[in-house]
């Protein structure tokens, strides 16, 4: 009995041999229901069209809300497609269709489309900037030539009223010098650091297929399943020879 247990390993080793052929079939053929049946998962199409937006310095709610954008310019999309905003900066768009050239085209109308129209807002936002800094470059030049007035205008005075008045005149005029200098150089460095928008990135490639994973899958619970019917099949064996016995 001891010794029986010692080689009962070399036992199922020598069980499994035998019966090797198992090995082949079981595996091969759960191998091939895994492939056929990762054919048989429903897809969204056979290629897949991705493409990432910069918005830049655009942050408008109307042009980077996804459900916004895709009424606005997804309505020429004929497969499943999704806009989703993983960043306030980014607009990720992903469309599905069985034609690589039907995909590209309707992704890169997607493209254009909301590319202009994030450069439109671009473009109407910096000219409004400019428009402010040329409306503080010319009441800058306005003070500039304000205050040497002021000055000769206390020098020559020598009522104390009137100095007064002229001195609190001087004082406001330099502060809104100071404070309009200051207001011209923010806006003309918010011009020079505002980012334009721009295409990241646009592809179009073959949705994947899981083929190869299910088949891999399959061979290998294949070989355990193997492993498993083989060593109930011994014991049934073992257990109706010994009740013989």
């Amino acid at each position: 009995m001891t010794e029986n247990k010692n080689y009962r390993l070399y036992d199922s080793l020598e069980f499994f041999w035998k019966k090797k052929i198992w090995f082949i079939i079981i595996p091969l053929v759960l191998a091939l229901l895994g492939y056929v049946g990762s054919m048989l998962i429903p897809k969204d199409g056979d290629y897949v069209g991705k493409s990432t937006i910069f918005t830049g310095s655009v942050k408008l709610e109307a042009l980077t809300n996804p459900d916004n954008i895709m009424t606005k310019y997804g309505k020429h999309f004929t497969g499943k497609s999704e806009v989703f905003v993983p960043t306030r900066s980014y607009i990720k768009t992903e469309t599905y269709g069985n034609n690589e050239e039907e995909v590209t085209k309707e992704l890169n109308q997607f493209n254009d489309q909301l590319l202009d129209a994030l450069m439109a807002q671009s473009n109407k936002i910096i000219e409004g900037t400019e428009t402010y800094a040329v409306a503080q470059d010319i009441r800058v030049k306005n003070l500039e030539q304000t205050i040497p007035s002021y000055k000769a205008a206390l020098e020559n005075t020598t009522n104390l009223a009137e100095a007064n008045n002229l001195s609190s005149l001087l004082l406001q005029a330099e502060q809104e010098l100071t404070n309009g200098m200051a207001t011209v150089q923010r806006v003309r460095n918010d011009i020079l650091v505002f980012e334009q928008p721009e295409l990241a990135t646009s592809y179009v490639v073959k949705t994947k297929s899981y083929g190869l994973e299910a088949t891999i899958a399959g061979l290998i619970f294949g070989i355990l399943l193997t492993i498993f019917i083989l060593s109930l099949w011994k014991y049934i064996l073992e257990a109706r020879g010994s009740k013989r016995a």
